[in-house]
């Protein structure tokens, strides 16, 4: 027998209140998926936000800052006409000749040559400018760490404070500027005393690899005198730093004779006065 009511209403399900309830779970169900859409897309507590939220820690962190030199000078037209004279008096080509470099912009050196008594002198400049490709580690700190290398190399003392508080750089060699500007040796008196030679000792020049002041940053001189066949010839090296700029000077001179060692003191006054030249061209 057939239930009272409207006919079937009963075994189908269609009554009014399984509609309402149908609908109701209809609209719970698509509640659901658009909460599970919300998390997992953006703008959702899931790990959109947290990827966010990491990017945005990371664009925050800034890069190291650039060098504060951006150029080099224009190597064989860096050092004076009146040095050049000084240093290499019967030079013939005051020109020089530029060195070869694979990038100009980052490295460039000149080379001149000029004949003295009984043998040649030659004069190197090389200029690096440091660019650092760590962005943790700025050029001028990476330039430190090449300088460092270098002195490293050359067997250059460590730097140490002294007992006065001040580092451990010798002064520049014993010198009196001349009316060009430029260094010359002292000169001894014409009326030697009794103790002229224990004052000559101590006022020779220092050949010993040290560090230097009064140059860039920090600086360092090496000295060094070799024998090669019948002749000799004295090597004097200048490396100095300027931020993140790295100048080498090569002062040399050969002589023919092996009994006659070419002299330490015009040479190393020679490279030290062009160091603080070459300074002041890259501060231009």
């Amino acid at each position: 027998m057939t239930p009272r009511g409207v006919p079937g209403e009963g075994l189908t399900g269609n009554t009014p209140r399984a509609r309402r309830t149908g609908a109701i779970a209809g609209v719970l169900s698509l509640t659901a998926l658009a909460a599970l859409a919300g998390c997992s897309g953006p703008g959702g507590n899931g790990s959109a936000t947290d990827n966010s939220g990491l990017s945005s820690r990371s664009d925050s962190a800034s890069a190291a800052p650039p060098g504060k030199y951006r150029n080099l000078p224009e190597p064989c037209g860096a050092v004076s006409s009146t040095t050049l004279h000084q240093l290499l008096p019967n030079s013939q080509d005051y020109d020089g000749q530029a060195t070869p470099t694979f990038d100009t912009d980052r490295r460039v050196g000149c080379k001149w040559s000029g004949a003295v008594t009984s043998g040649n002198r030659y004069l190197h400049i090389d200029f690096e400018r440091v660019v650092s490709y760590d962005p943790a580690v700025s050029d001028e700190d990476k330039a430190a760490q090449e300088y460092e290398q270098m002195a490293a190399a050359a067997h250059i003392p460590a730097e140490s404070p002294t007992p006065g508080g001040t580092s451990g750089q010798s002064p520049a060699p014993s010198q009196r500027p001349t009316a060009g500007g430029s260094a010359t040796p002292s000169q001894p008196s014409s009326s030697p005393s009794p103790s002229s030679a224990s004052a000559s000792a101590s006022t020779a020049p220092d050949t010993a690899p040290r560090r230097v002041g009064g140059i860039g940053d920090e600086a360092f001189l090496n000295d060094a005198v070799m024998t090669q066949g019948s002749g000799v010839h004295r090597d004097v090296t200048v490396v100095f730093r300027a931020a993140n700029v790295l100048v080498t000077i090569e002062f040399s001179q050969w002589s023919t004779n092996a009994a006659v060692t070419p002299p330490s003191v015009d040479l190393q006054l020679g490279a030290h006065g062009l160091a603080q030249e070459l300074a002041r061209k890259i501060e231009e």
